[in-house]
């Protein structure tokens, strides 16, 4: 999909598939004015847009009220205004006064539906170059409202919504990654954390078993020494009656008369 958009954005960005208008012959058009609007289609039509802004507004100001000459004008000024090599606050004020300029004709549906139609797809093609595709699907729908045979308005409607499609997949892909990476740090905390308790129950574990351990040898020391003051008792009680049988025998031999 992301493949067809490419292409389709590139037939977007097609721009003389929208030439400029002729003026046809009313009572409030001058001969000025459409002199002007020929001499300035001829110059567009050979890539000249700066010329031809210049004679379109050379017309506006023989016939302020010139539809074609204010569809023309801004069409020639958002030329002028998306040359991609340009990116100079001129080059942005100049397509800002191109898209006003258009919007003034797209209003004009009720008088002049088939140039409000044409100003409506050329503002869609602005919105959708600007990454604004909610609008430029909505001038495109107004485009084909004004004019339901209008197959270049039917195609790039069609590949705005696709656009749209493609990225509400994106924003739906990076909503699961975001979910898996949460549910990641989650594990990761929860692991550090349980790591944290086993390292500060460690330490416990060891006083637990250093005081056991402490415990156990006091034990044993009292026991040896216990013994030991046994075995002590034991040895003066033999050394005590010993020497009592040695005395009541001296004494006896000392007091027999022979």
């Amino acid at each position: 999909m992301k493949h067809t958009l490419k292409i389709a954005f590139l037939l977007l960005m097609s721009w003389l598939a929208v030439t400029p208008v002729a003026t046809a012959q009313q009572p409030s058009s001058t001969r000025n004015e459409r002199n002007a609007i020929t001499e300035g289609n001829k110059l567009y039509n050979s890539g000249k847009y700066r010329a031809a802004m210049q004679k379109y507004q050379e017309a506006l100001r023989e016939n302020p009220s010139s539809v074609a000459g204010r569809y023309n004008l801004g069409l020639s000024q958002i030329r002028l205004g998306s040359n991609p090599s340009d990116t100079t606050q001129a080059a942005k004020d100049m397509l800002q006064r191109g898209v006003q300029a258009m919007e003034q004709v797209s209003k004009m549906g009720s008088e002049k539906p088939d140039l409000a139609s044409r100003a409506n797809y050329n503002l869609g093609n602005v919105a959708f170059n600007s990454e604004d595709y909610s609008s430029a699907l909505n001038y495109y729908k107004q485009a084909l409202r004004l004019n339901p045979e209008d197959n270049a308005a039917r195609r790039n409607l069609r590949i705005t919504q696709l656009k749209l499609q493609d990225q509400d997949d994106n924003k739906d892909d990076n909503k699961e990654d975001k979910q898996d990476q949460n549910q990641d740090q989650n594990q990761d905390q929860q692991q550090q954390q349980q790591n944290q308790d086993q390292q500060q129950q460690q330490p416990q574990n060891q006083d637990q078993q250093q005081q056991q351990q402490n415990d156990i040898n006091q034990q044993t020391a009292d026991q040896i020494l216990k013994a030991m003051e046994n075995k002590e008792n034991q040895t003066r009680a033999r050394v005590g009656t010993g020497n009592n049988g040695e005395k009541s025998s001296g004494r006896n031999r000392s007091t027999k008369n022979w």
